[in-house]
């Protein structure tokens, strides 16, 4: 298995996955700030075919290699979207943040969806020759086409679950509303004026919800 992954900090076990095409450094600040807890920075696996079961299932990899028995995990975008889909599969999930996570590819708001599609169609010439534009081309398409998240499956998530976006964020808000509402036992948080990249535009103010959730679920265990 050709997964990537870093661990920072000892305690409660978190695992931090990234959005579309970044890696583990989006949440470099984040893990040092919640040092009191195991940090698992993990690298998507861009290798071969992409979906977000594939990436969901290096996950479970992982998580088997390192034998977590009981976990917490922490999604931004694309990352979020697999955090929810641990939810539905892995039985040791204990709490949930996700940040900016979508249930449908109609859900991004219809400016940020035609850039997607204009990308696409421009990567295409370059993807003959660059690899870096073939997995460019790979990610945007897995944008376009997935995930498929009913409301009614995150029914199926009896955990605490914190659901964050910016309130100017790119997922239409509705679609974040509406994941709040399908979770039985979830909180929302709406960052103001905050956009999709909340761990780096808008740090202090995610990272407060993000501190409060997990030491108040921790405590209450």
């Amino acid at each position: 298995m050709s997964v990537n992954y870093k661990i920072v900090g000892e305690g409660f076990p978190i695992i931090m996955l990234h959005g579309n095409g970044e890696n583990h450094h989006v949440f470099d600040q984040l893990a040092n700030d919640l040092s009191d807890y195991q940090c698992i920075l993990i690298d998507a696996n861009y290798e071969g075919k992409i979906s977000y079961q594939k990436l969901c299932d290096d996950v479970i990899d992982v998580i088997h290699i390192l034998q977590l028995n009981a976990y917490d995990v922490i999604g931004f975008s694309d990352g979020g979207i697999i955090a929810l889909m641990l939810g539905m599969q892995e039985e040791h999930v204990q709490h949930i943040i996700t940040l900016g996570a979508n249930t449908n590819p109609y859900m991004i708001k219809p400016f940020f969806l035609i850039n997607s599609y204009i990308r696409l169609i421009c990567l295409l010439p370059f993807c003959i020759y660059q690899r870096k534009a073939r997995l460019s081309f790979k990610l945007t398409k897995m944008v376009l086409t997935e995930p498929h998240i009913s409301y009614e499956s995150l029914s199926d998530i009896k955990i605490p679950v914190l659901v964050m976006a910016g309130e100017y964020d790119l997922i239409k808000k509705e679609d974040t509303q509406n994941i709040a509402e399908a979770l039985p036992y979830s909180i929302l948080r709406i960052i103001p004026q905050g956009n999709h990249f909340l761990l780096r535009d808008y740090y202090k103010q995610t990272y407060h919800e993000i501190r409060l959730f997990l030491d108040t679920c921790h405590k209450e265990d």
